[in-house]
């Protein structure tokens, strides 16, 4: 039987944990600040599609944990914590399956660069801090695995029946760096909603929301399709039909929005701004096609205004909600002529 941690456990990490620990697996996290405090001392409380309430190991590092050879490490903190997080690791993951349960492309290299063994996981799984201690499970999960870069192994099949039984969908792919990119077109609209201090059904629901987040991944799909990366969907529809279903006109009175303002799904970039974290995200999704684009002698303009608003923000600590898409798109508008 597999034993887990979970390096980062903030909303997603907690669910994950509360799950596979109601089947019987032995997990410990690893955390920091008041999040941490609260669960040493209180426990760890989920509330929403997953409810519970747990005494696990909390610590602030690795070598505060029991460690053996049937062990799976899942990262689950921000990329931009991910090498701080292995450095403190030292040799204790050396040997150990290294599962990356974040966003982005850039973590699995990371674990790969330092000769550790790399695991690439695709996460629709929606989950955030309420307070410390308390996370709040918003969506249901879909947890797509596969070795990286590509490939599926014993260790992908173990891992996902664990999290089958543990009441999640766990698909096994051949190619979970391609599955991954096409998640990062997802996220090319976390700053935007956070920005714009919008949710998820929100902006799946207004037009003028809709057709913005449509501009914004056509742009990237564009630029990845240039440079030759494979970017797959979700879904069976293809990533560009997909774009084009959201530039249906009206809105979409289908999409329900929660009364409840804890059941609204708010990207973890929201989160960063709400919690004044001082630090985002997006250079690993916008900054991605950025950096992709300028590789092909292009531009981005809307993926580049997007990562300089939410970095500049995030640095001033300012809350959701200090643009617009008007103003975002003026911003745009004014870097694309400049160029």
């Amino acid at each position: 039987m597999l034993d887990y941690v979970i390096h980062g456990a903030g909303g997603i990490g907690c669910v994950v944990a509360a799950r596979l620990i109601a089947i019987g697996r032995t997990v410990g996290v690893i955390a920091r600040g008041a999040h941490l405090e609260a669960m040493q001392n209180n426990g760890l409380t989920i509330v929403g599609d997953t409810e519970a309430q747990l005494d696990l190991p909390a610590a602030a590092s690795p070598a505060e944990l029991d460690i053996g050879p049937e062990t799976v490490i899942i990262l689950a903190m921000k990329t931009n914590d991910t090498e701080a997080a292995l450095d403190a690791a030292g040799d204790l993951y050396a040997g150990l399956p290294i599962f990356c349960f974040q966003n982005g492309v850039a973590n699995e290299e990371f674990v790969a660069s330092r000769g550790l063994r790399s695991y690439g996981c695709r996460v629709y799984l929606g989950g955030r801090i309420l307070e410390p201690g308390i996370v709040a499970h918003t969506s249901a999960g879909v947890l797509t695995l596969g070795t990286w870069p590509t490939g599926v192994d014993e260790v992908c099949e173990r891992v996902s029946a664990d999290l089958i039984e543990a009441g999640l969908k766990a698909p096994l792919h051949e190619n979970v760096r391609a599955s991954k990119w096409g998640k990062v077109l997802a996220n090319v609209n976390n700053a935007h909603i956070a920005l714009t201090d919008n949710s998820t059904q929100r902006c799946r629901r207004e037009e003028k929301s809709r057709f913005f987040l449509a501009d914004v991944q056509e742009e990237s799909l564009d630029i990845l399709d240039a440079a030759g990366i494979e970017a797959e969907s979700d879904s069976r529809s293809t990533i560009r039909e997909q774009i084009a279903k959201l530039r249906k006109p009206g809105e979409w009175e289908h999409v329900k929005v929660p009364e409840n303002p804890d059941e609204l799904v708010r990207p973890s970039t929201w989160q960063d701004l709400h919690f004044q974290r001082g630090q985002v995200e997006v250079r690993y999704f916008n900054g991605e096609i950025v950096r992709v684009a300028e590789s092909l002698g292009r531009t981005a303009p809307l993926n580049q205004t997007l990562l300089t608003l939410c970095e500049a923000a995030a640095e001033a600590k300012l809350p959701p909600g200090s643009e617009t898409i008007d103003s975002i798109k003026a911003a745009a508008a004014k870097l694309q002529s400049a160029d």
